[in-house]
């Protein structure tokens, strides 16, 4: 409360179809693994994007130092038969499931984030222009 107002923020179908679209874009692209979707939710989220997507792969960098998240190399081999069909195949250096998973999660709340972050900015400055310009009409 500042004043006896209180801040509220109204949630409007813009705002809302703005946040989702920036979710499923992130979503989108963390999940398949492909980069366009979530650089198209970071450039629709700046500003805000300026300092969450910086935030996630920090965070990104920490969890990949425990040991087995994510390893440094990748090996394989594998072995077919005459006519080109697998027959077994072993990989190593992928990251873990709960890596891969936690990342995800992370990079598309960080994305959707910003975008409310955004729409809260954007509230709160058209509320104080507002305020202003019935000031100077009294």
């Amino acid at each position: 409360m500042d004043g006896g107002r209180s801040h509220v923020i109204r949630v409007t179908r813009g705002a809302s179809l703005y946040v989702a679209a920036v979710t499923v874009c992130a979503v989108l692209g963390f999940v398949l693994g492909v980069p366009w979707p979530i650089l198209l939710a970071a450039a629709i989220s700046l500003p805000a994007s300026v300092v969450t997507l910086p935030a996630f792969y920090m965070v990104y960098g920490l969890l990949a130092l425990v040991p087995g998240a994510n390893p440094s190399m990748s090996t394989g081999s594998g072995s077919v038969d005459s006519s080109g069909a697998v027959i077994s195949s072993v990989s190593t250096g992928l990251p873990s499931t709960w890596f891969a998973i936690t990342t995800a999660v992370l990079g598309a709340l960080a994305l959707g984030l910003g975008a409310v972050l955004n729409v809260v900015i954007v509230r709160m400055l058209t509320a104080h222009r507002q305020r202003r310009a019935a000031v100077a009409h009294h």
